[in-house]
């Protein structure tokens, strides 16, 4: 996997690799994975909200709409 690390970001990927005791590749790939799980799951939270947003305006929307007629 090619990739071009800033200098600093690379130190301490060796740095933290060390510690943990894995290689340095793993532990990126380690890193990717959980950070892509973490957006993964930001998505579909937001999506979600989406959904419960037009669900509250179609609401919203019939309340007012009754609301009118009894008047």
């Amino acid at each position: 996997m090619p990739a071009i690390l800033r200098e600093n970001l690379d130190n301490r990927i060796k740095d933290a690799s060390k510690v943990l005791g894995v290689d340095k590749k793993e532990l990126i790939e380690r890193a990717v994975a959980f950070y892509l799980d973490s957006v993964q799951k930001t998505m579909e939270l937001k999506e979600e909200l989406e959904v419960w947003d037009m669900l509250s305006n179609e609401v919203l929307g019939l309340s007012e709409k009754s609301i009118s007629r009894k008047m």
